[in-house]
C-alpha cells in the first residue's frame, strides 16, 4: 500500500510539473515577426550560410499575422519568396530592392512553409512557417491529454499482478527499442537533408564567389551551371577581378546592373517569350566577350576590354541606328 501511495504522489507531481512547463509555450505569440539580414551577409565570403543569413533564419507566424522585412544592413537587399532555381519567384511576396533602413510588411494568407532568398545575394536564404493561430496550444493540449491517459494506464498496471507487470515491462522495452530505431532513421534522414542543403549552399557560394550573380543570364538560360553563365563568371573572376582596371570596372558596373537586373530577371521568369528575346539578345554579346579569355595582363584587359565595349556599342546601338536612318531615307525616296 505504501508503494502505491508513493507512486500516486509521484504521478501527480509529474503531471503538475508537465502542465507548468508547457504553459509558457502555450501562449507563445506568433502574431508578428521581424526578419533582418545578418550584418555583413551581403559579402560572398561572410560565411553566413552556416548559421543563417537572416535573423531569425526560420521564422514562425500565424495566418493573418504580420511579417516585417527590415533592412538593417549597410547593403541593399531583397526578400523574395522562392529559391534561385525557381522559374517564377515572388508568388507569395517580393519586397523589391530595400535600401538600408527600408522595410516591407507582408500579411500571410496561406498555411505552409515558404522559402525566400535575396535576389542580389542569392546565397542568403531563409524559411517562414505560417500556421493557424493557436495551433501550437492545441497540439500541446492533445499531447498532455495523451500523457495523462498513458500515466493513468500505467498506474492501473501497477495494481495488477506481478506477472502482468513483467509482460508490460517486456512490451515497454520493445516499444523503447522501436522508438530508438525510429529516432535513428529520423536522425539519418535529417543528416542526409543537411548534407544536401550544404551541397546546395556550397555550389551557390562557389558560383557567386566575387560578387552578385548574373541574374539576367541565369534567368535566360535557366541555371547558374549553364555554359553561357559559366563563361561570364569565368571572365569576371579570372580576367577582370584579377586586375586593377577590371576590378574598378566591375565595381561601377555592379552598382548600375543591380538597379534593374532583378526586375528583368522577374520578367523573364514570368514571360517565356520575353525570356527567348533576351536569350537571343545575349548571344552576340557572349560571342564578343569570348575575346576576353585571352586577356591576362593589365594592359591586355584594358585594351581588349575597350575593344569589346566598342564592338557591343556598334552591335546594339550603331547597327540599329544605321538601319533606322536607312529605313527613313528609303521612305522619303
Amino acid at each position: 500500500m505504501k508503494t502505491k501511495a508513493i507512486s500516486s504522489i509521484f504521478l501527480l507531481f509529474t503531471i503538475a510539473a508537465g502542465i507548468i512547463s508547457m504553459s509558457p509555450a502555450s501562449f507563445a505569440d506568433h502574431s508578428e515577426v521581424t526578419i533582418t539580414p545578418v550584418p555583413g551577409s551581403g559579402a560572398s565570403d561572410s560565411g553566413c550560410e552556416v548559421d543563417g543569413c537572416y535573423n531569425p533564419s526560420t521564422a514562425t507566424v500565424d495566418v493573418g499575422g504580420v511579417v516585417i522585412f527590415s533592412n538593417t544592413d549597410t547593403a541593399s537587399h531583397t526578400f523574395s519568396s522562392g529559391v534561385p532555381s525557381d522559374d517564377i519567384i515572388g508568388t507569395e511576396f517580393n519586397t523589391g530592392i530595400l535600401e538600408p533602413g527600408d522595410s516591407y510588411e507582408w500579411i500571410p494568407e496561406n498555411i505552409g512553409e515558404f522559402a525566400y532568398f535575396d535576389m542580389i545575394h542569392p546565397w542568403m536564404q531563409g524559411t517562414i512557417i505560417v500556421q493557424e493561430a493557436g495551433e501550437e496550444t492545441h497540439s500541446e493540449e492533445e499531447t498532455h491529454s495523451e500523457e495523462v491517459v498513458e500515466e493513468t494506464h500505467s498506474e492501473e498496471v501497477v495494481e495488477e499482478t506481478h506477472s502482468e507487470e513483467v509482460v508490460e515491462e517486456t512490451h515497454s522495452e520493445e516499444v523503447v527499442e522501436e522508438t530508438h530505431s525510429e529516432e535513428v532513421v529520423e536522425e539519418t534522414h535529417s543528416e542526409e537533408v543537411v548534407e544536401e542543403a550544404v551541397v546546395e549552399v556550397v555550389a551557390t557560394q562557389e558560383s557567386e564567389e566575387k560578387g552578385g550573380g548574373c541574374l539576367i543570364a541565369t534567368a535566360a538560360y535557366g541555371s547558374e551551371m549553364a555554359p553561357q553563365v559559366q563563361l561570364l563568371r569565368e571572365i569576371r573572376d579570372n580576367q577582370l577581378m584579377n586586375t586593377e582596371s577590371g576590378s574598378a570596372f566591375m565595381g561601377t558596373f555592379n552598382d548600375i546592373y543591380y538597379t534593374f537586373s532583378p526586375t528583368i530577371a522577374d520578367m523573364e521568369r514570368e514571360n517565356p517569350v520575353f525570356k527567348e528575346i533576351v536569350k537571343a539578345g545575349l548571344t552576340p554579346m557572349l560571342s564578343s566577350l569570348a575575346i576576353m579569355e585571352n586577356a591576362n595582363s593589365e594592359s591586355e584587359v584594358l585594351g581588349l576590354g575597350l575593344s569589346v565595349i566598342a564592338l557591343n556599342l556598334g552591335m546594339y546601338i550603331g547597327l540599329p541606328a544605321f538601319g533606322i536612318v536607312k529605313f527613313i531615307q528609303l521612305r522619303r525616296n
